[in-house]
């Protein structure tokens, strides 16, 4: 409501708010209050009380505000809590390094093996070709 219409609907109701048409009334109230006039400390408390009057069913609220809730609490989400806590972080990242370093370990041991291979042929007689390839057993060696 603006001044204008408040000024107005003083004009030809009154200055009696509560004897305003009930339409007019509530935002005459809440105009009252905003605008820091002298009477917004009473317009304020007409506003609460008006509100504490209006008649309602408490438990039918709570049913609807608990229904919510839980209607929100059911709802699946793409990546489990557990995953975005701070725990569930800890813990793959964890899983990830034990991966990590069995890959690392497992990789290495099949590297290795070429290279004892080739340490056992030399160590056992066989003689190194010119061009960097394996170990060539001799005529008498056997590998």
């Amino acid at each position: 409501m603006t001044r204008e219409e408040f000024e107005k609907n003083r004009r030809r109701f009154g200055d009696d708010i509560d004897a305003w048409p009930a339409p007019l009334r509530g935002p005459a109230l809440a105009f009252m209050a905003l605008d820091g006039d002298a009477g917004a400390d009473g317009a304020l408390d007409r506003l609460v009380r008006q509100a504490a009057l209006v008649e309602g069913d408490d438990r039918a609220l709570a049913r609807k505000v608990l229904a919510r809730i839980d209607r929100g609490a059911t709802r699946p989400s793409l990546v489990p809590r557990f995953l975005v806590a701070p725990a569930g972080i800890a813990a793959c990242a964890a899983a990830l390094l034990v991966t990590a370093t069995i890959a690392g370990y497992q990789v290495a041991r099949l590297q290795d093996q070429s290279q004892d291979s080739e340490l056992l042929a030399l160590a056992a007689g066989a003689r190194l070709p010119e061009d960097g390839g394996p170990p060539i057993a001799g005529e008498g060696d056997a590998l």
